[in-house]
């Protein structure tokens, strides 16, 4: 099904690092839920101090879970425990950004499938989507299916948000799949907030964006100016099938805020 792609229309989200929390009164009216990232070697309780923050100041926090950032299930249990003490109900469950895990989690579908989950009253989880496929998972739509089934075992609610990119062809194409992988099941796009070709570029490698870095270095970077550099409308207005969007806010959370604010105050 395709949709009018009106900014009027759409309904965005946003991640931030745990020490921005107290920096979101920019997003004030442009957001509801705010995701709040767990990069390899974040302190659990910096976290929920951020979640705390974020709550206080009328958002709804989300936070993510790194499976492989888990020492023990101790830690897990401890970390479900804070999320229940700040009424939580939704969490991003992803496998985390080490090659390796910490402890006896390996992948997202082990974090779903654990006791520290199931007791920890969240309602609704969101899981990651590769347009582009996922570099350290030759399987990614098995995979994807199996965590959807067993959270519709459990009762819980689902929605997958997409890794940014710079290809919306590939995110129609996904979106597109999706329609008959996860029938139901809402797909948030993700899209690189303003930022500089280089800092995109940096992210992209990190990120495992393979794909969108290969057209961009093939052209000559023309695809990037045109689609991305300071203005993410064009590459979102190229995008069908979903009205939801999440903004990575890699040139800023401020400089992200102002162009969000514009582009809505432009509909």
């Amino acid at each position: 099904m395709s949709h009018t792609n009106s900014a009027t229309n759409h309904n965005w989200t946003v991640e931030i690092v745990p020490a921005h929390a107290e920096r979101t009164d920019v997003l004030t009216g442009l957001v509801r839920e705010i995701f709040v990232t767990m990069i390899p070697g974040t302190d659990e309780r910096d976290i929920l101090s951020a979640l705390a923050q974020l709550k206080a100041a009328g958002f709804k926090p989300v936070p993510h879970v790194a499976a492989r950032g888990f020492r023990d299930d101790h830690q897990l249990q401890y970390f479900f425990e804070g999320l229940r003490d700040h009424a939580i109900e939704k969490v991003l469950v992803i496998a985390g950004g080490l090659s390796s895990p910490s402890g006896p989690y390996d992948s997202s579908l082990q974090v779903l499938q654990s006791k520290a989950f199931q007791n920890s009253g969240i309602s609704t989880v969101a899981i990651a989507g590769h347009p582009e496929g996922n570099p350290v998972d030759g399987e990614a739509e098995k995979s994807l299916v199996k965590k959807l089934d067993l959270l519709s075992e459990q009762g819980n609610g689902a929605e997958i948000v997409t890794q940014w990119s710079f290809l919306p062809e590939k995110v129609n194409a996904y979106l597109k799949e999706m329609e008959t992988v996860g029938p139901g099941i809402a797909v948030r796009v993700g899209v690189p907030g303003p930022a500089s070709l280089k800092t995109l570029l940096k992210y992209a490698k990190v990120c495992g964006v393979s794909a969108s870095t290969a057209v961009l270095k093939k052209q000559g970077f023309s695809l990037g100016r045109l689609l991305l550099s300071g203005d993410p409308s064009k590459f979102i207005n190229k995008v069908n099938r979903s009205q939801n969007f999440h903004l990575y806010p890699f040139g800023g959370l401020e400089k992200s805020a102002k162009w969000l604010r514009e582009y809505n105050q432009s509909a």
